[in-house]
């Protein structure tokens, strides 16, 4: 009988362990199986075990090296290690196993609570014209500083738009680009709402705003002043959440960042609590503390919303995987499998094939932080992470934010644009060891759908720089 114990490692690649066969003293095997790649279970069929052999006679002084090369099989079958999921086909919790090869490990957990993918048709999300022509008018000039922490000659667009996996600086060309996606190029505002909830699906709190809106000083396309907003120093972007209109403890609260182009300066934020007559400074410690109570930090906001400059990134690998890129639905409550229980939830929405970038990336520069580090699935068109998992101290899978798309010229009658815009019609933000959940349906039922998914309105959306102060916040809170 072979006895095998060890550790999953956290990549999902390998497995990694010792092996010792009882009666034979002294007998090891180092063994390394060849783990799926999604979930980190070896496949019963074909799995791969190469191992080191080392015996070691106790009553003598000699040692023998040998490598052996194994195929474990039940059956010695040649079927390819997961399914293809065909347009059509409709994947949940009882058949998820035959296509985990396209399902990341959170994913299958959101399938284990309820959630049903319908598999549609791949269809592409194309950039707006202008950014297309901001990318390749200035692309050329783009250089990545030899610390990584810095471009050198950005203007605007897409920074890196042929990325090279065989790149040693792979990992930090595709996080910048994320930090310059397309989907929020001059100015973005819209309304939310989440709802915090337990594992039977009961809303304890619902939060809700008619502002989130986010204004870009730098990479400006559409609207003047472009490409840049002068400011000393220097800012890539500021953000506001809020002033948050329910529950009636929290009204008039608002959270405010300033984004700064320089690597050594960090964020600043600034909350705002009426209930207090306050303005109280965020410190870059308190970035992986939830906001406004719940599940969601500052830094996983859109899937990854940390300055890269203070992390490290590794690419793990080149991806297909499904994702929900055109979910159909919008600021309706079907977006959700459920109203009750861990269904409730999660999406039950259309997704499809997409490639799809695979990046760890760990907290190097920020000392004080929850998490050790987060799996980032980029996709490689439009570079928004479609799926962001989080992982605890230990190594273990804690939370995941998990976005769902609609690129679309329209999701409702009066707010249509010439090109496609990546909508978000609803987040899901899952804490898988405390079973609690707080997802976002931006709009939702309690907002009216004003103020939503406003791409470069300007002064329309009250996203210009006079909106982005403290004196701003507290008149607008009050």
């Amino acid at each position: 009988m072979l006895m095998v114990r060890g550790a999953i490692r956290a990549d999902y690649q390998w497995w990694l362990g010792r092996a010792t066969a009882p009666g034979l003293a002294g007998l090891e095997l180092g063994v390394v199986f060849v783990l799926n790649r999604a979930s980190g279970v070896a496949r019963g069929r074909t799995s791969l075990m190469v191992a080191m052999l080392r015996l070691v006679f106790a009553r003598l002084s000699f040692s023998a090296l040998a490598a052996a090369l194994v195929i474990a099989t039940t059956g010695l079958s040649t079927e390819a290690l997961s399914a293809e999921p065909e347009v059509g086909s409709k994947i949940t919790k009882v058949n998820m196993h035959d296509y985990e090869d396209y399902l990341p490990p959170s994913v299958q957990i959101m399938l284990d609570y309820g959630m049903t993918i319908d598999v549609g048709e791949y269809e592409s999300c194309p950039w707006p014209k202008a950014f297309i022509d901001a990318t390749e008018k200035y692309s050329s000039q783009v250089e990545l500083s030899e610390d990584n922490l810095a471009l050198h000659n950005y203007t605007a667009g897409m920074p890196f738009p042929n990325i090279d996996a065989n790149d040693s600086d792979a990992a930090w060309k595709i996080m910048w680009n994320h930090e310059h996606k397309p989907a929020f190029s001059d100015d973005v505002r819209t309304e939310w709402v989440v709802e915090n909830m337990d594992d039977r699906g009961y809303v304890e709190k619902m939060l809700s705003s008619d502002v989130w809106r986010r204004l870009k000083w730098e990479g400006r396309i559409v609207n003047e002043p472009k490409p840049i907003i002068e400011h000393d120093p220097a800012m890539r972007y500021t953000e506001q959440w809020g002033p948050i209109e329910t529950p009636f403890d929290l009204k008039g609260t608002s959270f405010l960042m300033y984004r700064y182009e320089e690597a050594q300066r960090s964020d600043d934020s600034w909350l705002y609590l009426p209930a207090l007559r306050r303005v109280r400074r965020y410190s870059t410690s308190d970035r992986s503390g939830t906001l406004f109570g719940g599940d969601i930090d500052q830094d996983s906001i859109w899937g990854f919303n940390s300055k890269p400059e203070w992390w490290d990134f590794q690419l793990l690998g080149e991806r297909e995987i499904l994702v929900p890129m055109h979910a159909g639905k919008y600021g309706t409550l079907d977006v959700w499998c459920s109203s009750d229980g861990t269904a409730s939830w999660v999406p039950c929405v259309e997704w499809e094939k997409r490639k799809v970038w695979l990046i760890k990336g760990t907290p190097e520069r920020l000392p004080v932080y929850a998490f050790s580090k987060r799996h980032l699935w980029v996709d490689q068109e439009v570079f928004n992470v479609t799926t962001s998992e989080i992982f605890d101290k230990a190594g273990e899978l804690w939370k995941v934010w998990q976005n769902t798309f609609w690129c679309t010229e329209s999701v409702r009658d009066n707010r249509r644009y010439e090109d496609k815009r990546l909508f978000t019609p609803a987040i899901a933000m899952i804490d898988f060891q405390l079973r609690h959940s707080s997802r976002i349906t931006p709009p939702g039922p309690a907002n009216p759908m004003e103020h939503d998914w406003m791409f470069e309105t300007s002064e329309e959306s009250l996203n210009v720089p006079e909106f982005y102060t403290i004196a701003s916040v507290l008149n607008e809170g009050r």
